[in-house]
């Protein structure tokens, strides 16, 4: 047989486009785009052609949206970014599969299509549903024109990369690293407040040293328990406990030799599960590190009086304070230690906590629903 005409060749090369381009390439000739608004292949014009040859088989992340409707035809590397989206959205407007970001992103397109600009940031954040939940996820992008012979915008070309990972990864390490220099500052004002009630009770240097490493074994001890919360592990199980044994716990390094009325708890016999325990000794912890800083605990004469109780399906906890610096006004701005606290009590036990800030001292009051307390 001899070599193919000239003509054949060219024949087979055009009911072949376009060629090559992956897994893409492939579903883009076997879709039947007469059902779409793009028409059978056949009536693509040039530079339609042109700009799909070039992004097929491009390593970066690209997806190109045609025509009014913004028809998404995109390559392999942008695939994946689209999750279960993939491979339904090639070939259907934007809006349809984009739904939830639409209000976002069509502003964005339209500037490219409607004004021929280019839209370039860095670490763009989207909301998006590729997996089926909700995700919020960064990408660099650059939005460019693409330009038909009449010298109009017919498409819009978006040229992406994810940055969710390293932007989490950031943020991450500036909490951590916020988290560190609160937790330095916390432990200096523990030791200085442990340091002031060793001297009160101490008649002698041996009594003071033997009160002031109790206190530090028992700060250590009550730390041992918050130590997954703050590390974001919560759901690292610790042993299954009382509320009165966890209160006493977390509060023994703070308890003055001198006056057994300094911190007082009282309440019924409630067990907090392997689970919880992390959470409830963290919201704990930090409320009464706020008291040494700034409360009741900071002076000498400051007391706690902490009650708990169960209410129907409810677990509740009364933290009130006395004794300490007057409060003149409500805190108007919340200090990261707050943040902890609201986290474990809501976030993790699905409870609320409530503050009054009441000039006398602070009165904290926890709601926990028992099923998740006893977790």
């Amino acid at each position: 047989m001899g070599p193919a005409s000239p003509g054949t060749s060219h024949k087979s090369r055009e009911d072949e486009f376009p060629l090559g381009g992956g897994e893409m390439g492939a579903l883009v000739r076997v879709l039947d785009w007469s059902k779409t608004s793009l028409g059978p292949i056949s009536i693509w014009p040039a530079h339609l052609k042109a700009t799909i040859n070039l992004m097929l088989p491009a390593q970066a992340q690209i997806v190109l949206f045609w025509g009014p409707e913004f028809v998404a035809l995109y390559n392999d590397a942008y695939a994946p970014t689209i999750g279960g989206k993939h491979p339904r959205a090639l070939g259907q407007p934007a809006r349809e599969n984009w739904a939830e970001l639409w209000d976002d992103l069509e502003p964005l397109l339209r500037r490219v299509r409607e004004n021929g600009e280019t839209v370039f940031a860095k670490d763009r954040p989207f909301y998006i549903e590729r997996h089926g939940y909700p995700e919020n996820v960064y990408f660099d992008i650059s939005y460019s024109p693409v330009w038909d012979e009449a010298g109009k915008v017919a498409g819009v070309l978006c040229i992406v990369s994810e940055t969710t990972e390293r932007v989490v990864a950031q943020e991450r390490q500036r909490l951590l690293l916020r988290e560190t220099n609160h937790r330095l500052k916390n432990l200096f004002a523990m030791i200085d407040a442990m340091i002031n009630l060793s001297v009160r009770s101490a008649r002698t240097p041996q009594q003071f040293a033997q009160g002031l490493r109790g206190r530090l074994a028992a700060l250590l001890h009550a730390k041992e328990l918050v130590r997954p919360g703050i590390m974001g592990t919560e759901h690292v199980a610790s042993e299954r406990t009382t509320v009165d044994a966890l209160v006493r716990t977390i509060l023994q390094p703070y308890g003055d030799d001198t006056s057994r009325e300094r911190i007082i708890a009282s309440g019924p016999n409630v067990m907090v599960g392997a689970t919880a325990v992390t959470s409830l000794a963290l919201a704990l912890h930090e409320t009464a590190t706020n008291a040494v800083k700034y409360g009741a605990l900071s002076e000498p004469n400051g007391a706690i009086h902490i009650k708990w109780e169960t209410q129907g399906d409810d677990f509740r906890l009364e933290w009130e304070e006395t004794g300490g610096p007057a409060i003149v006004v409500s805190p108007s701005t919340q200090g990261f230690g707050s943040v902890l606290t609201e986290r474990s009590i809501i976030s993790q036990l699905g409870g609320k906590i409530d503050y009054d800030w009441k000039r006398s001292g602070l009165k904290l009051r926890i709601t926990v629903p028992l099923d998740r307390l006893s977790t």
